[in-house]
């Protein structure tokens, strides 16, 4: 009688965003909370090994690291199928919607935002809107599985892709594991209170309304802002706002990107967090700035008060007049600044990576197992 071979799974996971900030922060975390719980055989990461290096699942017998260097939304990444990157694989999991156009194999892919097709304007070019069109719609047709951040994002998902509910699975990130709350809080010279901006300098994030509002309550108070964000390198940024900042003179300062204990340390020390982002697929700054106890003015846009909640200060990211009065209500009144602080403190309780793990890990070994 002979004796049924046990097939072998074989997964492959696009990992080139791993050093990235916003994806690859979501990566950093999760993906060493995944690993463990994977039913697969075989694991191949795409990929620079250098990023790698240090991590302890790199020592996983099932890990094989594909070396890749090639760039987001790059014709080299769609090459890369032709070179043999998602051969023999059984299932591939692609963290972002940059799917490979001529894979035709099982795939789960996570969509954290369709802010492209939802604000096409924030493309500047008809061949990158096109393209970022393309994709999406090939890594939610195509794909077995899709993975959301939000139930915001999962509605766009549907909205704008005619995608089916029971294909999409919630899977909200949580908070850095390296993330500290006893870090020193900033302080500015002289002691200056100032308000808090975190997140890219692009035109999606709304940063004019922001500008407008301080110019327009800053003769009343002392703050200043600090926006935090990279700004050097980036091919997005919104110059706009890069000239606006620089007429406050020292009342605005543009740090740019800094590190994580420097990001802490801004959050420690702010009198509030101002996020006036007209989309955002989840908005992970909103539990950093609840984690360090900093109290949150927050768009009612998109996303964010599902993040937020009870524990945010809400505005009209259309009206500079709501925002101007956020500003000056959470100067003025320290009991609603300890009642938001506190507030935060307990929602960003609600979110957990290891549950993003157990979510993701799970649906990922009913597709190898399929």
């Amino acid at each position: 009688m002979s004796r049924k071979v046990k097939a072998i799974s074989r997964l492959t996971i696009d990992l080139r965003m791993y050093r990235m900030s916003g994806i690859g922060r979501y990566l950093r975390n999760l993906i060493p909370l995944v690993l463990p719980r994977l039913n697969a055989d075989h694991i191949r990461i795409i990929g620079d090994g250098d990023d790698f290096i240090a991590e302890s699942w790199n020592n996983d017998q099932r890990v094989e690291i594909y070396n890749s260097k090639a760039g987001i939304y790059s014709l080299q990444e769609q090459a890369s199928v032709i070179a043999g990157a998602f051969q023999s694989s059984d299932l591939l999991w692609v963290p972002h919607y940059n799917v490979p156009l001529f894979y035709r194999g099982r795939l789960a892919v996570t969509i954290h935002d369709v802010c492209h097709l939802a604000l096409p304007e924030t493309l500047n070019h008809p061949v990158k809107r096109a393209y970022a069109r393309l994709l999406l719609q090939t890594a939610t047709s195509r794909s077995a599985a899709i993975f959301c951040v939000s139930e915001f994002t999962s509605k766009e998902v549907q909205k704008y892709l005619h995608v089916p509910a029971q294909k999409i699975h919630i899977t909200h990130p949580g908070l850095d594991r390296n993330w500290d709350d006893g870090v020193k809080p900033h302080s500015e010279p002289q002691d200056v209170p100032y308000f808090l901006y975190v997140g890219n300098v692009k035109p999606n994030k709304n940063l004019l309304l922001l500008l407008d509002a301080f110019r327009n309550v800053m003769h009343q108070i002392p703050h200043r802002l600090i926006i935090v964000g990279k700004i050097a390198g980036m091919r997005t940024v919104d110059q706009d706002v890069i000239h606006a900042a620089q007429e406050f003179g020292d009342r605005i300062h543009l740090a740019g990107a800094v590190s994580d204990d420097q990001l802490m340390s801004y959050y420690r020390g702010a009198v509030a967090f101002a996020f006036p982002s007209l989309y955002e697929g989840f908005g992970l700054p909103l539990l950093e700035a609840m984690k360090m106890g900093c109290p949150v003015l927050c768009s009612n846009a998109s996303s964010l008060p599902e993040v937020a909640d009870n524990a945010a200060l809400y505005f009209d990211p259309g009206n500079v007049k709501s925002l101007e009065t956020c500003l000056l209500g959470i100067v003025e009144n320290a009991e609603l600044r300890d009642k938001l602080r506190l507030a935060g403190l307990k929602r960003v309780q609600q979110f957990s990576y290891m549950e993003c793990a157990e979510k993701t890990s799970s649906v990922l070994n009913e597709l190898l197992q399929a």
